[in-house]
């Protein structure tokens, strides 16, 4: 990681930013659509958390402790596609291998998906487009990069692994909809973690959740 980083100042006003917009909009949910009210709040607390990162540090600069680099960016949206098509091929090897062990691959993975084209479009945009970003400036961007630079940077090359735990479990519980174990956001929040670290980018974490997200709503339409 560079420098600049996410110092406990910064840590609390994101987690105070993020803590109210979702209790406005835990209201705003009563009279509105749940996706458009999910929309409506992951937008809100990006765009604040980036505004609180770029006012602490005077600048654009200041998005550089958010993994959010110019200069960084092309490559990261290039890593993230090479990521993203790796993990792909990761996925398809690991749900041929359950298949042969006679077990259904897609019930682990299947997203209920809404009944209305119109639904479904407005889901593919906030759940595909929308949420990822949002969520990997919080969860990497915010968590992790505090927990790996500030509460386990001592460790050296050892803070990665207690900074991805506790991050992944955060992201993992934020997802938790039932008893079981969320595969895909488990699997998915260590891979975002690991791309991250290596890339030193924010954009290659957000390509990887985003396309992940849309191939397995769009496997989901069949």
């Amino acid at each position: 990681m560079k420098a600049l980083q996410v110092n406990l100042p910064l840590f609390i006003l994101s987690l105070m930013a993020v803590a109210i917009v979702e209790a406005v909009i835990g209201y705003a949910r009563i009279s509105s659509p749940p996706l458009v009210a999910i929309g409506l709040a992951r937008c809100l607390e990006m765009g604040l958390i980036v505004l609180i990162f770029y006012v602490s540090r005077k600048g654009i600069n200041g998005l550089d402790a958010l993994g959010l680099s110019r200069r960084r960016m092309m490559r990261g949206l290039r890593q993230g596609l090479i990521w993203s098509a790796g993990f792909g091929v990761l996925a398809g090897i690991g749900g041929f291998i359950l298949f042969l062990a006679g077990m259904d691959p897609f019930r682990l993975i299947h997203v209920n998906l809404p009944q209305t084209r119109s639904g479904i479009i407005l889901f593919f945009v906030v759940g595909g487009v929308i949420a990822p970003m949002a969520e990997e400036i919080f969860f990497r961007g915010v968590i992790y990069g505090y927990l790996r630079k500030n509460v386990f940077g001592s460790l050296h090359h050892w803070g990665i692994w207690p900074a991805l735990i506790i991050s992944t479990a955060l992201f993992v519980m934020a997802h938790q909809t039932g008893n079981g174990i969320p595969l895909p956001q488990l699997v998915g929040g260590v891979m975002f973690c690991l791309a991250y670290e290596k890339e030193k980018s924010l954009i290659a974490p957000m390509i990887i959740h985003s396309l992940g997200n849309l191939a397995l709503f769009s496997l989901s339409c069949f």
